[in-house]
């Protein structure tokens, strides 16, 4: 199923039917999440959507499937740990052409004899353990190795939705950049040639028509960087993506005002997070596995038994066997106890206990890290909407005055090159509009990457990107 392609019943339903953990904050945030899903959706969007951009770079990005392998590997622990509880069967066979003479002194004198025959030993045992306290703490040990596999996948998915995330902003930002200086050279080289046209009728000074070859100079400058960066921003996003079509060229960044991530609630968010984060959730199993091994030093010490069977059919394998074919069969059980090993159990036991102290410190410094960072990112990108307004005040201002200065040329008032100075405004206010909204939208990229990728948030939050770009 697409990661999109969720009906707005079945997604609700799906919400609500999550695990039992803090259930009246869940559905509450399902509620927000769907509510923002389903406010003026249109049936589908076009191509190089975030949406598709994630999809694309799901299965294009060598981080994600060097996770996924280690996230194979580390199941396959629960089968080792399964494997040591299980019985072990072997075996072993030989056989070779004997040739053997012995020498026997007797009061007659040396007595030689001579054997040649075949010589073989077949042996069949099996072992299975009883007691083994160590091993029995493995299979929580496997399991915990397995769950830990799994939380890093689901981090190396956070983490890509979050790149993939930032490559679309950068890319749509970049275009509207370049747009933005390219339509700035219209005005501004019209302006050159005016002031170019009016110095050689003896109507303008030689130092306006300079300084407004001057600001067209700039201006290609800018466009001219404005392109490098389209260049470099669009070879990041195929790259991360894979995808190569131009598609994305019908999107631009979405208004703040169109982008509700206060719907979310600070609060609901943040009891997610905590329950959800797979960075913080593997610092917890980490944690759990150290612990085990921990205990598990301290079973090394303790006594172990077996039970064993053995079947041997042989022949003249033995100087006493000579001769003979015989089987033998062998049913038993096995008791070891360690009585002494040099003080390396004792300094493995401190080892395991420092380990897994340290663990505890670890998980407690990133659940501090990740709060101050979730605190510090949510009051930033309320600001930057602040900052977005204001902006866009500044924008709307450069407008007039460029109006001003187009209006001021009719009557006289006015230059050509103060036409191009508010032309120059302008775009530096525009670009100035664009910085704020991919700083905005890639904080709350930050904030939704502590989240699993398939957390309702994401979803809702990418819905809204989708259908705002394309205003």
């Amino acid at each position: 199923m697409s990661y999109m392609n969720i009906s707005g019943f079945n997604f609700m339903h799906q919400l609500l039917g999550q695990g039992p953990v803090r259930n009246s904050a869940r559905q509450m945030f399902a509620v927000v999440a769907l509510g923002l899903l389903l406010s003026g959706v249109p049936g589908s969007v076009f191509a190089q959507s975030l949406n598709d951009t994630l999809q694309a770079a799901w299965g294009n990005d060598p981080g994600l499937q060097s996770a996924a392998a280690n996230r194979v590997a580390a199941k396959e622990n629960l089968g080792i740990a399964k494997s040591r509880l299980l019985p072990q069967a072997n075996i072993q066979g030989s056989q070779s052409n004997l040739s053997q003479t012995t020498t026997q002194n007797t009061t007659l004198g040396p007595q030689a004899n001579s054997f040649r025959g075949t010589s073989y030993n077949y042996t069949l045992s099996v072992r299975q353990g009883l007691v083994r306290p160590r091993d029995w703490i493995g299979l929580d040990l496997g399991r915990q190795q397995a769950f830990y596999g799994e939380l890093k996948f689901q981090s190396a998915k956070s983490d890509l939705w979050n790149r993939a995330a930032n490559a679309w902003i950068d890319l749509l930002s970049a275009q509207m950049s370049k747009m933005i200086y390219a339509k700035s050279i219209q005005t501004i080289a019209e302006s050159a040639k005016q002031e170019a046209l009016r110095f050689e009728k003896g109507d303008g000074t030689k130092d306006s028509m300079v300084e407004a070859q001057a600001q067209l100079q700039q201006a290609k400058a800018m466009l001219s960087d404005a392109e490098l960066n389209l260049r470099s921003k669009l070879k990041a996003y195929q790259t991360l993506s894979g995808l190569e079509s131009n598609e994305w060229l019908n999107r631009r960044l979405p208004d703040e005002k169109n982008v509700n991530f206060a719907a979310f609630g600070k609060d609901v968010l943040w009891e997610r997070i905590e329950d959800e984060t797979p960075e913080l959730l593997a610092s917890r199993a980490v944690e759990r596995i150290n612990q085990i091994k921990a205990q598990q030093s301290k079973y090394d010490t303790y006594p172990t038994l077996d039970a064993f069977g053995q079947s041997t059919n042989a022949q003249n394998d033995t100087t006493n066997t000579l001769g003979y074919q015989y089987r033998n069969n062998q049913v038993g059980v096995q008791l070891s106890y360690p009585l002494y090993a040099g003080g390396g159990l004792d300094a493995t036991k401190r080892q395991a206990m420092a380990t897994y102290e340290a663990s505890i410190a670890d998980r407690e410094s990133l659940s501090i890290r990740i709060q101050n960072q979730f605190d510090g990112d949510w009051a930033a990108q309320a600001g930057f909407y602040e900052k977005a307004n204001a902006a866009r005040g500044l924008v709307l201002a450069a407008q007039e005055q460029k109006k001003a200065a187009e209006a001021g040329i009719k009557q006289g008032s006015r230059t050509w090159t103060d036409v191009s100075n508010a032309q120059l405004l302008l775009a530096r206010r525009e670009t100035d509009l664009i910085t704020v909204l991919v700083n905005l939208y890639k904080l709350q990229s930050r904030i939704l990457s502590l989240l699993p990728s398939d957390d309702p948030a994401w979803e809702a939050w990418v819905q809204q990107l989708d259908v705002a770009s394309l205003d």
